[in-house]
């Protein structure tokens, strides 16, 4: 039952329903990040209590992101992370990328959503483009034939062969990172951080929320975001912003 369990909530987390909202606040000359107060909290119980339409998560910077990568234990970690954030793609996606599916300037991912396109072709910004060469560099480091993972298991399978890292592993990944960066977010499901609103760390689905979102604000292309994303249809969801966004817009805004 508890395995059961466990699937259940990856499985709705990958659809985004345990996700977040940061706030940044100028304090002794650097950045820190402020979670929202108890009446905010209480906002977005309340807005799911009502079943509102989904929304995107917000929150989750660009640069929030870079500090999670930054704070990862190890290089395979590192590497891991970098390819959820410059792929937009979702864990059990990237966990299957083997050297085979390394390009000069892309990454060849399964498609798990989109049956009329099980297969998507992701290109990499301009940031990324180093991304190809660390991933081939680090094949060499461990001896992985073009068909094996590249984010492996220490354990290897009943073939003898090596093994991918399990979706749980990855999240684990994910979650210690975000500690040692000092990144957390609202959850908007209960978990074992607390209640709906209690602050939570980072998990892999918020990549791709944000790495999305960064692609509508930056190209203001929704078919690019479809693309890359692997998505069936256009989700104009990622269209709308937050009271944050509007309100550093407005303030722009000469008269």
């Amino acid at each position: 039952m508890g395995t059961r369990d466990n699937k259940r909530d990856h499985s709705q987390r990958e659809r985004g329903e345990g996700a977040a909202l940061v706030k940044r606040e100028q304090a002794d000359g650097g950045t820190r990040l402020v979670l929202h107060s108890e009446g905010e909290r209480r906002s977005v119980a309340s807005a799911l209590a009502k079943g509102k339409r989904w929304q995107p998560p917000e929150g989750l910077a660009p640069a929030d992101v870079q500090a999670v990568i930054a704070a990862a234990a190890e290089g395979r970690d590192r590497l891991l992370l970098r390819c959820l954030w410059a792929t937009g793609g979702r864990v059990s996606e990237v966990l299957t990328l083997r050297p085979a599916d390394i390009r000069r300037d892309a990454l060849v991912l399964p498609n798990r959503k989109n049956p009329s396109r099980p297969v998507k072709t992701v290109f990499l910004s301009a940031g990324d483009m180093d991304l190809p060469g660390a991933l081939l560099l680090w094949q060499k480091q461990q001896h992985l034939a073009d068909d094996e993972p590249l984010f492996c298991s220490r354990k290897k399978g009943a073939d003898g062969r090596k093994r991918a890292i399990s979706r749980v592993q990855a999240w684990k990944i994910v979650k210690e990172a975000s500690a040692r960066a000092g990144i957390q977010v609202l959850a908007l499901r209960p978990s074992q951080h607390g209640d709906v609103g209690a602050p939570a760390p980072v998990h892999p689905h918020l990549f791709r929320h944000a790495r999305v979102r960064q692609l509508v604000r930056q190209t203001k292309s929704l078919p690019l975001a479809q693309k890359q994303a692997g998505w069936s249809r256009l989700q104009m969801a990622y269209l709308t912003i937050g009271d944050d966004e509007a309100r550093e817009l407005m303030r722009g805004v000469p008269e």
